[in-house]
């Protein structure tokens, strides 16, 4: 493998440990947003409900930037 494509796959290799750290935050905030809504807490249900979408949001742009990067990699 020429040290571009090391590169390449570590670029690529941090971009998923990114999504993938954002999806665990996702999670965290999901669990705790139904803590809250269990007890009545909407206010703060709803703020980790939006940290949550946000979170989510952060590792799909992660993702799409990977995905835009493969298609130029990609042959048919």
């Amino acid at each position: 493998m020429t040290d571009e494509a090391k590169q390449r796959m570590e670029a690529a290799a941090q971009l998923f440990d990114g999504a993938a750290d954002e999806l665990e935050k996702a999670a965290a905030h999901a669990r705790r947003a139904a803590e809250h809504f269990r007890d009545g807490e909407v206010p703060r249900g709803g703020a980790h409900a939006w940290a949550t979408r946000g979170h989510v949001l952060a590792a799909e742009k992660a993702l799409d930037e990977q995905a835009l990067e493969h298609r130029l990699r990609s042959r048919v």
